[in-house]
């Protein structure tokens, strides 16, 4: 249990509440739960494939992969959104595959908006 609270503390950087108030205390409390949980689902499933990362590694590795959104103003009040989402490197690729899931979560995405 002592350990489950230093990584909260250290890898995921949840400090002390200064919150005086239980409306706002309860939620940041879930939310270090909720992300207490999640890198620990990543890590066990990393763990099964032999790659026994640390949280602050795995962070560095993943942060080397970048998306970005591009707005567009274009004709008859419209905007035009292009979502692009760089390669992976060999380390995220591993990770990615570890976990099963895809490289990029999408290659080049276009949306036309109406603006109101």
């Amino acid at each position: 249990m002592e350990a489950s609270f230093r990584c909260l503390k250290t890898d995921l950087d949840i400090r002390p509440i200064f919150h005086q108030k239980d409306k706002y205390i309860e939620p940041h409390i879930w939310m270090g739960l909720l992300a207490y949980q999640i890198v620990n689902y990543i890590r066990l499933g990393l763990k099964d494939k032999g790659l026994n990362h640390s949280w602050s590694k795995i962070s560095t590795i993943m942060q080397s992969q970048q998306c970005a959104t591009v707005s567009i103003n274009a004709k008859k009040d419209k905007k035009i959104y292009a979502r692009v989402c760089a390669r992976p490197n060999k380390e995220a690729v591993q990770i990615y595959e570890a976990l099963g899931w895809k490289h990029r979560p999408y290659i080049k995405k276009l949306n036309v908006v109406t603006q109101l």
